[in-house]
């Protein structure tokens, strides 16, 4: 089981603590923190703005994190550590409909650009990888379209015939145990829920 942990996030910046703790069991360094994952890491991996595209103009807005950048900026930091996009094409047609139903064109739209680079019929977790997944992320204990709130990183593992995920934005983040990971329901103290959106980084 892993257990390298930081302090709670700040803002937005779950996607950069998920790729700090997922370098910091891979590669045993225990140098990283949270002022590095939200001062340095987090900029460099923002969504920005790209040809108007609707729904990257609401993520760059909300300052959340682009997977490709998380790629980019893992392979050049961290020359050692595999990362690539992973995709399920099949678990992207059941998050949409969790999205606000303004929100489902654009956001299908930009799912089908980053999974372009390589669809996956169902993503299969493999042994001691570490995949930062994005999920829709809602204000209730059970996920609907109607308490989407935003978007949500977190890091997941497979190791010794178990699931681990672990929650940047809990008070006390902690690596958990879970049967179904791609469905969180009753987090954050029973106040969330998140939906996998089938598009994540695999860190190894």
């Amino acid at each position: 089981m892993p257990t390298f942990t930081m302090k709670e996030q700040d803002g937005n910046s779950c996607a950069a603590h998920c790729t700090v703790v997922a370098i910091a069991e891979i590669t045993g360094t225990k140098s990283l923190d949270e002022t590095f994952a939200e001062k340095t890491l987090w900029p460099a991996i923002q969504f920005q703005p790209e040809n108007g595209d609707p729904a990257i103009a609401l993520l760059a807005a909300a300052k959340n994190s682009d997977p490709r950048r998380i790629v980019s900026e893992a392979k050049r930091r961290w020359p050692t550590v595999n990362a690539a996009l992973v995709c399920d094409e099949v678990q992207k047609k059941i998050a949409i409909p969790f999205v606000k139903k303004d929100y489902q064109i654009p956001m299908e739209g930009m799912f089908n650009m980053l999974t372009s680079a390589g669809v996956k019929t169902k993503l299969l977790l493999d042994e001691g990888a570490y995949y930062n997944c994005s999920f829709t992320m809602h204000d209730g204990s059970d996920p609907t379209a109607a308490n989407y709130s935003g978007m949500h990183n977190i890091l997941v593992t497979y190791m010794g015939g178990k699931t681990f995920y672990y929650n940047s934005n809990e008070t006390k983040p902690a690596w958990k145990e879970v049967k179904d990971w791609k469905v969180l329901k009753n987090q954050n103290g029973g106040q969330c829920s998140y939906v996998f959106t089938g598009v994540g980084v695999v860190l190894s």
